[in-house]
């Protein structure tokens, strides 16, 4: 996310060195890069966010949901951490 980007999608941008999400490699090299404008909408699927002061009513909405897995992990072997099965069992079926 670019803090001066008001969008609330992509945008590309000419970035230079001493802008944030872009370094360059050489000498006054730009280069045009889509980054995520700073307005915040709801299809957005998480934020990390830092809390400066903390309120009276607490955050308890905010921190007793869980949000599962989108996709499962593909190696065998950590399927089989992940639900806790012996190597005995069969993870293909």
């Amino acid at each position: 996310m670019k803090q001066n980007a008001l969008v609330n999608g992509y945008i590309c941008l000419l970035l230079s060195k001493d802008s944030s999400c872009y370094s360059c490699r050489g000498t006054g090299e730009r280069k045009h890069k889509p980054v995520r404008g700073y307005i915040v909408v709801a299809n957005l699927s998480d934020l990390d966010l830092v809390t400066v002061k903390k309120s009276e009513a607490g955050t308890l909405a905010l921190t007793d949901m869980i949000v599962p897995f989108c996709v499962g992990p593909n190696g065998a072997s950590r399927i089989c951490k992940l639900f806790n099965f012996s190597k005995e069992n069969d993870v293909q079926e």
